[in-house]
């Protein structure tokens, strides 16, 4: 006989033409100046006196905190023998950078504030389930990868899996819901990688109905957990994350129904209850319309379904 297997996870762009290329960092007229006034030794005090402006106005321009005049652009001309154009032209290209890399930075931010409504990202990191990240594209990058999309549109979740578990309990709002649709994304990767003899179900009846007896015995627990895989169940522990509140769920993997108990309170009667109430559900409720539920025993809403469960 097969020991139970018991699972704790804690677990091309295309080339851009010249065009395209934007420098990294674009250098205003301060810099410029600057470099003119190292050439001649002059302190600010003595390019202020020259140009006939003050100290304070002439430190805004070198700061880059203040866009040039026209005024400013001809006076520059004559101090240092150019012409204003120069002067306007590279205040000119400065500023429109500046608003570029506003515009990203704003872009950056909208989608990493997507992707942390709908995904507690920092504890999936803690618990290995997404790799720590550098910058927003590499976060994209590894969302992408977790969900299997081609694209970051959260509206899949909405569509594919929201409806099913917001029409079992109204205690989920869109966000914690997420939070919840994101740990059973986990669970379902977890549950692909346990092989699985053939579901039977007249015998995982029969052990639902002696289960009483696996209490009470020396290593009732992996005795049960045993025969458990041996019906065809999937079974495996997996931490709950953030905000789900999860104490167990039920889903079809495949040909095979699949029980995840999550520990949340680390106690033996939260065990055997949590796992009777999910087999409950695999013998009588999963189905098309239902393929998966999220069991929050303590808190969650009572229905039909988490009665007859129970």
């Amino acid at each position: 006989m097969q020991s139970p297997i018991i699972m704790v996870i804690n677990i091309n762009q295309p080339m851009e033409t010249t065009a395209q290329i934007r420098a990294a960092k674009k250098f205003g007229p301060g810099y410029f100046i600057r470099e003119q006034m190292e050439l001649r030794e002059w302190t600010q005090e003595d390019l202020a006196e020259v140009m006939g402006i003050t100290l304070k106005h002439l430190n805004k321009i070198l700061q880059e905190n203040q866009p040039l005049t026209l005024e400013t652009a001809r006076i520059l001309s004559e101090v240092f023998n150019t012409s204003p154009q120069y002067w306007i032209n590279i205040d000119t290209s400065y500023r429109l950078w500046l608003e570029h890399a506003k515009s990203l930075k704003e872009t950056e931010a909208d989608v990493k504030a997507m992707i942390f409504e709908r995904m507690p990202v920092r504890d999936m990191i803690k618990k290995g389930w997404l790799e720590p990240f550098k910058d927003t594209d590499e976060l994209k990058a590894r969302v992408l990868q977790f969900w299997k999309w081609d694209i970051l549109d959260f509206k899949q979740v909405d569509d594919n899996f929201m409806q099913c578990l917001t029409r079992k309990s109204s205690a989920y709002n869109q966000f914690n819901a997420s939070y919840a649709i994101t740990w059973y994304r986990m669970a379902r990767k977890v549950a692909e990688s346990f092989p699985r003899s053939r579901y039977q179900k007249e015998k995982l009846e029969k052990l639902y109905d002696e289960i009483h007896l696996y209490t009470i015995k020396k290593n009732g627990v992996e005795l049960f957990l045993d025969e458990l895989q041996q019906c065809g169940v999937v079974f495996f522990v997996l931490p709950h994350l953030q905000k789900t509140y999860l104490d167990g769920a039920a889903f079809i993997s495949g040909e095979n129904p699949a029980i995840v108990y999550t520990g949340r309170y680390k106690r033996i009667d939260n065990f055997w209850f949590t796992v009777a109430h999910e087999i409950a559900h695999v013998l009588r409720h999963l189905d098309e319309e239902t393929p998966f539920i999220l069991d929050n025993l303590k808190d969650g809403e009572r229905n039909e379904l988490e009665d007859e469960a129970n």
